[in-house]
């Protein structure tokens, strides 16, 4: 991974093939000791596992997509998950016919490249496990 953080905090990152996204990032954040941040990618993936959040069972849906996918976007946020950097994302992605899928992102290894964009708050993001959705959620400001 290479970083440049620009005098007014924000982050220029680049990861390269074999990578793990979310790994990285998370660490990322942990060294920088980023509380909250906006993030958005474009790139490529390898074997990107999705999900979809079923409210009902309060679970989610997981499904690993095989190859190399066209990261079209992934769009999301770095809050503090149990004291460590936590990172809630998704993604569109496109194959070799050209169509498109999406989901939240789990993880996935750089297909080829990814450059993202990371744009820090002040203001804490601690996530607290919410009983009526089943999973936890931002409580913006909160310690």
């Amino acid at each position: 991974m290479k970083f440049h953080r620009e005098a007014d905090g924000r982050l220029l990152v680049s990861l390269t093939r074999g990578e793990p996204v979310r790994a990285s990032l998370e660490q990322l954040a942990l060294e920088q000791g980023l509380v909250a941040a906006q993030v958005a990618a474009i790139g490529a993936l390898q074997d990107p596992e999705l999900g979809c959040w079923d409210l009902e069972q309060k679970t989610y849906h997981r499904r690993v997509l095989s190859g190399v996918w066209e990261l079209l976007s992934l769009q999301g946020n770095l809050s503090v998950h149990e004291g460590k950097p936590f990172l809630h994302a998704h993604v569109l992605l496109s194959g070799a016919d050209y169509q498109a899928l999406g989901g939240h992102f789990f993880e996935s290894r750089v297909g080829v490249v990814l450059e993202m964009f990371v744009l820090p708050y002040p203001t804490p993001l601690p996530r607290r496990f919410c009983p009526e959705l089943g999973l936890p959620r931002w409580e913006p400001g909160g310690n």
